[in-house]
């Protein structure tokens, strides 16, 4: 009785799941041009936040539909901004009516409505060449897929024979695509990657490599051979998302932040995918047999690959350690290490191979529609507020007519952190009407690369901003590194100096987004970035810098303002504002660089106005980073102790 109760029901969820209703989109009539009467397909699956991810079989229902519908929009959107995911209410419904504005991107396109998965499927039938289909036996075969599926245009599909399952109607849909067909697994069903001792990757030529004595590190082995050593793959990005390995435990957090909706990106940009350990002393808790470190020698041949492939250039690295599920010391994560130990430890990897990371971490993790929005028509230039000069300053009494700081204790906020699209995608619909916006002084840390993923977050914000509106770079630049691993000798001895890369990455991203100022540079498990790290932050963030293994505030040359980040400032606005009141000293000027986290331009005020009326508050002046890195470096110049 119990089991015919759940057949029925999900049968019941499939006719939901299947039922996919479609509110817009946009594509073009030539690769990365649009045309009014394009029409976009906007596929609504919000019901799938609906299901009980504590039931294996809804789990599974969820985690199928978007893997699929996620590769699927990665090869549609590849060249056009044409399918829309409605999966997420907010941000979703925020972003499309934005973009549907009178005047803006998508005003003048039609929506096309799609009532079924059988036609959204037979209407791009001929997009995709074929599938790729995974088992969960090796659960590192899913990433596999999804690198598959952008390199060799496929759609991902794990392998479940019951009827009524997501791969049972694909395969059944007699549409073209169905008969090119590649298999993670033997035919007999059988793990294809078994990671025997003495064995040789299956599918790597003669005399092939040797097994890493691990299924899961064989897989992505297998996966290097096919695509990234014959330079199929991308040679820009990579992709770091939780594979099937979710599944054991999917009721940990909400459906988004499972991040199958992040593949289309990287999927429309041919990234390769990957999920490894980065503690060289564990096995991982996925893999608990294997030779510890098998994991991160792994990840290191890959970043090596990547880095030859890019030509020593900067790449960027979708995607966070999976830190609820693995990696960590959070339950059943089955590490040693903290969360942010294991996140420092992961920068200080792909830093030594110039990869940046674009940060996707819990609880904002999910983020659908990159690949559509990819093609959102950036402005070539975003300029800032006119930078604030001495004369300005002096005119407010904050330089004193004999060219010294006047006494006060000067405080600016790094509003961070958006190192991630995802994080900005998210929020930037919410402090855009933030009623305290534009009534204090506010200094936003994007990444400027995060418009890769996000164009259309950061034009939203840029182009509205306030005389109270002002922007830096975030963690360490144009994407989060450890720069102290760009010094050689590195991890691979036989790598470069990776710092004319990092300056040639950051110039672009600096001159169309008017920026001159780093936030904050993170160090983490690495070395200082010492002279050279300076001497080239000085090339492309002359107004200032903020790090975190520098000394605590000078100025470098003459002439690039530096400082240590004071603290992160968390709690009630009551609570934030007297403590930044408590760290008042007597010897004035004084100069703290404070950074809060995903905290609203509301907060910030409330903050300010705790802190100015708790003891010590009236001598805080808070300011713009400008005002406050020129006022530093005035102060350092004046030769004031």
């Amino acid at each position: 009785m119990r089991q015919r109760s759940w057949q029925r029901k999900l049968t019941e969820l499939a006719a939901i799941v299947l039922a996919i209703a479609i509110i817009g989109g946009r594509t073009t009539a030539a690769e990365n041009s649009s045309t009014a009467s394009d029409p976009i397909y906007v596929v609504d699956l919000t019901g799938l936040n609906q299901l009980d991810l504590n039931h294996p079989a809804e789990a599974r229902r969820a985690w199928d539909t978007l893997h699929l519908v996620a590769s699927l929009q990665g090869l549609v959107n590849r060249h056009r901004a044409t399918l829309f995911v409605r999966f997420m209410k907010h941000p979703d419904d925020f972003w499309w009516e934005y973009l549907h504005r009178d005047g803006h991107w998508l005003a003048r396109r039609p929506v096309h409505k799609i009532r079924s998965l059988a036609e959204l499927l037979a209407t791009f039938q001929k997009t995709p060449r074929g599938v790729v289909i995974y088992k969960e036996d090796v659960r590192a075969t899913s990433n596999v897929a999804s690198t598959l599926a952008g390199v060799e245009d496929r759609l991902c599909l794990r392998y479940d024979p019951l009827p009524g399952s997501i791969y049972s109607h694909v395969m059944a849909s007699g549409l073209p695509f169905t008969r090119d067909v590649v298999r993670l697994f033997n035919e007999d069903g059988s793990p294809m990657f078994t990671g025997a001792a003495g064995s040789v990757i299956p599918g790597t030529g003669t005399p092939g490599i040797p097994s890493s004595g691990s299924a899961k590190c064989d897989a992505h082995l297998w996966a290097k051979h096919r695509v990234m050593d014959t330079r199929r793959v991308s040679p820009d990005y990579m992709a770091y998302y939780i594979d099937s390995y979710w599944l054991t435990a999917p009721g940990k957090s909400s459906l988004s932040n499972c991040t199958l909706t992040n593949h289309d990106f990287f999927i429309a940009q041919k990234a390769f995918f990957f999920d490894l350990h980065v503690w060289e002393e564990e096995s991982p808790v996925d893999d608990p047999r294997q030779r510890p470190g098998t994991d991160v020698r792994t990840l290191k041949r890959l970043l090596r690959g990547m880095h030859d492939l890019a030509g020593g250039k900067v790449f960027h690295i979708g995607g966070f350690t999976p830190w609820a599920w693995k990696y960590t010391d959070h339950p059943g994560a089955g590490s040693e290490h903290g969360g942010v130990d294991s996140e420092w430890k992961y920068a200080q990897i792909i830093s030594a191979y110039n990869g940046i990371m674009d940060a996707d971490a819990l609880g904002y993790s999910g983020m659908a529609n990159a690949s559509f929005y990819q093609h959102f028509p950036l402005e070539d230039h975003y300029p800032q507020n006119p930078r604030p000069t001495r004369e300005d300053l002096a005119s407010r009494d904050l330089i004193r007519p004999d060219g010294r700081v006047a006494p006060r204790a000067y405080v600016t906020f790094y509003m961070g952190d958006y190192d991630s699209a995802a994080w900005l995608n998210y929020f930037a619909p919410r402090w855009y009407q933030d009623p305290a916006r534009g009534q204090i002084p506010c200094g936003w840390a994007f990444n400027p690369n995060l418009d890769r993923r996000a164009p259309h977050a950061m034009h939203l914000a840029r182009t509205s901003q306030t005389a109270q509106d002002w922007f830096v770079a975030g963690d360490s630049g144009a994407g989060y590194l450890n720069p102290g691993m760009l010094t050689a000798p590195r991890l691979d001895p036989e790598l470069p100096d990776g710092w004319e890369a990092w300056v040639a990455h950051n110039r672009p991203y600096f001159r169309r987004y008017d920026l001159s100022i780093v936030g904050f540079i993170i160090d983490g498990h690495s070395p200082g970035m010492g002279e050279k790290g300076l001497d080239a932050y000085m090339r492309f963030a002359p107004e200032g810098i903020v790090g975190q293994k520098i000394p605590p505030q000078g100025l470098h040359r003459d002439r690039m303002p530096y400082l240590r980040m004071k603290l992160d400032l968390d709690g009630s606005p009551q609570a934030a504002g007297a403590k930044i009141a408590g760290l008042v000293k007597d010897d004035l000027p004084q100069f703290m660089f404070i950074r809060t986290i995903l905290k609203s331009p509301t907060w910030h005020q409330q903050t300010m106005q705790h802190a100015a009326a708790s003891p010590g508050g009236e001598r805080l002046c808070f300011l713009d980073p400008y005002s406050f890195f020129l006022l530093l470096k005035t102060h350092q110049r004046s030769g004031a102790e």
